[in-house]
């Protein structure tokens, strides 16, 4: 009994998040796939991973933040500019300050460049020395955005898209936790896998458990279409006979772990997302995808990916007969 106590403790520790039962809703994953923890060393500056942000931001966020650095350089060296005298530039335009701070900031930008029209030059050798130092930052700056757009563009990366609900839904004579994924990119995946874990608040022993649920199907050769996650709930599922209440109560969250082989990069490429137990819709079932056949292809409309029919009662009890 001791040895199989210890198997199951071991087991709970591979997952990673502990045991310990911590207040009610929270969340280990969130449903962009990010871990939801911080770590805290006492060290700020240590913690500090640039390459790892620049990689990981949306592409968005990545453009505002390159062109906003672009501006700001520009902006910092043409003041420089204009404190040590816009007097030592040839052919600078000196019919007001604004114009002159304004020539100033178009020849920084060619400066950073090093795109160098010609048409304004500097003359002497504080402006001329500002000059070579911001041409110098720009060729690496440059480098570096170089690399990091390589990083982004090379990063292999699993273009999952998750149903926005879990549903419970009937199955079989029974019911199952289900949820939908697909491949939203015209890249193939192959080699696919799924792991569902339920992590769950146990009031009796007031500790975090951790169950690795078992699935219909966990894997597929080809993930072409849609692909609906089923875990039948029966005598053996940890949440059997649990209605939306208890789950709730358990503060349960469904960790999903997916892996495939990207065929364009023939690398591994992970996703993950969870579903708390608020954003689990009862006795609902997903609308099939609509599948239309253009000359040799098939087309699949994943803009309904989310649709949901809730059952009624009469629906419920009438999917619930077992087949004899």
């Amino acid at each position: 009994m001791a040895k199989k106590d210890e198997d199951k403790s071991n087991e709970k520790a591979g997952f990673g998040f502990g045991t310990k039962n911590y207040h009610k809703n929270t969340r280990f994953l969130n449903r962009d796939g990010s871990v939801n923890i911080r770590r805290l060393d006492g060290d700020f500056l240590g913690r500090i991973d640039v390459y790892h942000s620049l990689i990981t931001m949306s592409w968005k966020r990545f453009i505002l933040m390159v062109l906003s650095g672009y501006f700001s350089a520009n902006l910092i060296f043409a003041s420089l500019y204009y404190l040590a005298g816009p007097q030592h530039f040839g052919n600078l335009n000196h019919t007001d300050n604004f114009h002159e701070f304004l020539e100033l900031f178009f020849f920084s930008a060619q400066t950073l460049t090093t795109v160098g029209y010609g048409f304004i030059y500097p003359q002497g050798a504080v402006v001329s020395s500002i000059a070579a130092i911001e041409s110098m930052t720009g060729l690496m700056a440059f480098a570096l955005a170089t690399g990091v757009l390589y990083g982004r563009f090379s990063r292999p990366k699993a273009h999952i898209r998750y149903s926005k609900h879990g549903v419970i839904a009937p199955y079989e004579g029974i019911t199952a936790f289900m949820f939908r994924m697909a491949n939203t990119t015209q890249n193939e995946l192959i080699e696919t896998e799924v792991k569902v874990i339920l992590a769950y608040n146990d009031l009796k022993t007031n500790q975090r458990e951790f169950e690795i649920l078992p699935l219909e199907i966990d894997k597929i050769s080809f993930m072409a279409l849609s692909w609906t996650i089923v875990h039948p709930i029966d005598e053996k599922s940890p949440i059997y006979k649990f209605t939306k209440e208890d789950l709730i109560n358990a503060d349960a969250e469904f960790l999903i772990l997916f892996n495939a082989v990207n065929d364009t990069y023939s690398d591994i490429v992970y996703s993950r997302t969870s579903y708390k137990a608020h954003e689990l819709i009862m006795n609902a079932k997903f609308k099939p995808l609509q599948r239309n056949q253009r000359g040799n292809k098939v087309t699949i409309d994943l803009r309904k990916l989310d649709e949901i029919e809730v059952l009624t009662h009469e629906k419920k009890q009438e999917k619930e007969i077992p087949k004899s």
